[in-house]
């Protein structure tokens, strides 16, 4: 076996272990939350940026098609109206939970529980509450006109994370920020939660030719995220998952061509999204000149 064989398989598996087992050693050592964040995101963020040029999925994807521009436009307000929106859906819900823990007589959140306990039920339980949202952008055709800017690019790479409608930040956020703040969750957990969205946002678009093996069941990245973006709606129409696929595995949307290590074309048929920001901006709320995506609902049951 070849050595850059050997790097494929265990590239995902070791980022993923490193990140998160450094962001537990040091909540464990005492280190400031936000220090963990930082830290762990701005080491994710270049790992990925060098194995897209060392290891790529496809050398032409690591150059730009018209898309650079707005992709780095679409990074710091994708932060910016997160920032915004999150902080106040859950302090009106941090309230809601408080009285709801009082008339319960309880915490609703397992405190008690072992730190890597709360966090796999904190991915079950935010999974959950973007998995629908998610699938209801793509079902919904005045949803898909704003998730339609995700999709429309050719290519997928580390950016792509961040390539998002203001209209769907706000819309997918208000979820994000509903369940963990309702229940209560400490900070520890919502620091590695924040981290496995960075790293695994990250790998799920990044340009790099990894394997999942096994793993192609549990996570939503690489190989099972280029399903997501295929230009055929029967193959778009699945693997909602936001980092996991546990929810698709649930309600039968996971999809894999084992024959095959993605689609043939990345995109949305028949398109003319400009390439503009200003203008993608304006596109949900224009008559569409693009495809009418009542044939995605179509799809999803085909």
């Amino acid at each position: 076996m070849r050595a850059t064989d050997v790097i494929s398989w265990l590239v995902f598996p070791v980022a993923v272990a490193a990140v998160l087992g450094g962001a537990v050693w040091a909540i464990d050592s005492g280190h400031p939350a936000s220090l963990i964040a930082g830290i762990g995101t701005f080491a994710s963020l270049v790992l990925v940026v060098v194995l897209e040029r060392l290891l790529p999925y496809r050398a032409e994807w690591n150059q730009s098609q018209g898309d650079l521009t707005a992709d780095l436009l679409y990074l710091p307000s994708y932060f910016g109206i997160n920032a915004l929106v999150q902080p106040l859906v859950s302090a009106g819900i941090v309230f809601g939970g408080a009285m709801l823990s009082e008339s319960v007589g309880a915490g609703l959140w397992p405190s008690d529980w072992p730190l890597l306990g709360q966090f796999l039920l904190a991915c079950l339980v935010v999974e959950f509450f973007d998995y629908w949202p998610h699938r209801w952008m793509h079902e919904v055709p005045f949803l898909w006109r704003f998730h339609a800017i995700h999709h429309n690019p050719k290519r997928l790479y580390w950016l792509n994370a961040t390539r998002a409608h203001f209209g769907e930040v706000v819309f997918r956020g208000v979820f994000n920020a509903i369940p963990l703040a309702l229940a209560g969750a400490g900070a520890e957990v919502l620091v590695l939660i924040g981290l496995a969205n960075s790293l695994l946002g990250l790998f799920q678009h990044a340009n790099i030719n990894f394997k999942l093996g096994p793993l192609s069941w549990i996570f939503s990245v690489g190989e099972m995220h280029r399903w997501h973006h295929s230009v055929k709606v029967s193959e778009a129409n699945h693997n909602y998952g936001s980092n996991f696929l546990f929810w698709d595995v649930v309600f039968g949307t996971r999809y894999r061509d084992a024959e095959r290590s993605g689609p043939e074309q990345l995109g949305i048929e028949h398109d003319d999204i400009p390439d503009s920001w200003w203008s993608q901006l304006a596109v949900p709320f224009k008559k569409k000149p693009w495809r009418e995506d009542a044939a995605t609902v179509e799809a999803v049951d085909s």
